[in-house]
């Protein structure tokens, strides 16, 4: 049966010894569903909380591989961590994704309208509390209030939030001081048009095509999904190159933004160029 499924879908075929192997490796995030087969019966396990797409191609191509070998077929859910409440499809962490993008580079973006200027020895610092401040924001919105996330989660996706925004708006910083007001717009570029698309999102970034799959793993978006989704539904398992990757981004992105601030100080910006900054975060935030 495994094999006649083969031949309508791509699958990437780990054997496990049994039952509980299988359920094992999806609770730590390293297999997107999973055959049980016991004599002519075969059972296959699918994961609503990976991905609102993965379940259907899995389902149509062994359903159609049973009923040409003419085994028996069933479907079972299996979801290590359930649902939220108010996200029955588990779609909101990639929802919430593009409000913690956006947040990220219009915190950076407003504090040069406030400023006048892209630096000060203390940017970093107010950008860090920023993030931290709209982290617990969006977390007691979503969580608490709207109930999109697991309430028990509440302390570990703060952290999480948090990171997203300042990983983010460290990078615009540091493009606004060395290339002006166009550093917000190509922040824009980078984070939402190239890094949103290849976040794969709810649908799981396996789907997507050659190029968005490819360049995923270098830029945040990607990597705070995965962060923030498998924190949620699977325990933190499968975190650790998404994790590593932003800590550089915020690193990295520190130590660059305080040395060009502390080292490379300048007059205050114009007004035109100021309020031309605010104007492009404002039309990128409505960007989809």
């Amino acid at each position: 049966m495994l094999a006649t499924a083969r031949k309508d879908i791509s699958l990437e075929v780990t054997q496990y010894p049994d039952e509980a192997a299988v359920r094992s490796a999806i609770d730590k995030a390293k297999i997107w569903g999973g055959l049980v087969t016991s004599g002519t019966s075969n059972t296959l396990l699918v994961v609503p909380s990976i991905s609102d797409y993965a379940a259907l191609p899995l389902t149509e191509a062994f359903e159609t591989a049973a009923k040409r070998t003419g085994q028996q077929f069933t479907v079972k859910a299996y979801m290590p961590v359930p649902l939220a409440p108010k996200d029955p499809i588990g779609l909101v962490p990639g929802i919430m994704l593009a409000p913690l993008l956006i947040g990220g580079y219009m915190s950076s973006t407003l504090l040069i309208a406030a400023t006048g200027k892209a630096a000060g020895r203390w940017r970093a610092a107010t950008l860090l509390g920023f993030g931290i401040v709209a982290g617990l924001v969006v977390d007691l919105i979503v969580c608490l209030w709207l109930e999109g996330f697991s309430s028990h989660k509440f302390w570990i996706v703060w952290p999480i939030c948090s990171l997203i925004i300042t990983a983010v708006a460290f990078f615009a910083a540091i493009l606004q001081k060395l290339i002006g007001a166009a550093g917000t717009l190509l922040t824009v570029i980078v984070i939402i048009l190239f890094g949103n698309p290849s976040s794969g999102g709810s649908t799981g970034y396996p789907f997507l095509p050659t190029f968005w799959r490819d360049i995923g793993p270098f830029l945040p978006p990607r990597n705070g999904y995965v962060l923030l989704h498998n924190t949620i539904y699977f325990n933190g398992h499968g975190t650790a190159q998404a994790l590593t990757v932003l800590l550089l981004y915020f690193g990295i992105g520190a130590v660059i933004l305080g040395l060009l601030d502390w080292f490379r100080s300048e007059a205050p910006m114009p007004a035109d160029v100021t309020e031309g900054a605010a104007m492009t975060s404002a039309a990128a935030g409505g960007l989809p």
